[in-house]
């Protein structure tokens, strides 16, 4: 099983890489990326993309972190007032 994951790993990181090398060498072109404030030098088009791919997936895991972290506290606070629940109806039974 492992061996089977670590190959469709590698078959997966081929075939990215296989097509970010297409989609570089056909997105090459220069283009000056226009800010608004400012603008940025001429740069390839494919590198424009990729960085701004790279930002988005930087943007959501940060996020997803975030959100992430507030859960597992929340589920941390839920199970500690089970369990504190569970130990006063333990003693409640033992009273009766």
């Amino acid at each position: 099983m492992k061996l089977i994951k670590s190959v469709l790993f590698a078959a997966i990181a081929m075939m990215a890489l296989v097509l970010g090398v297409l989609f570089s060498t056909r997105n090459s072109q220069a283009v000056p990326l226009d800010l608004i404030l400012f603008q940025l030098p001429p740069t390839s088009m494919a590198i424009w993309l990729l960085l701004s791919l790279a930002l988005g997936g930087l943007i959501c895991a940060s996020m997803y972190s975030v959100i992430n972290f507030r859960l597992k506290r929340d589920n941390k606070q839920l199970k500690r007032r089970i369990s504190k629940l569970n130990e006063v109806e333990k003693t409640s039974r033992v009273s009766h």
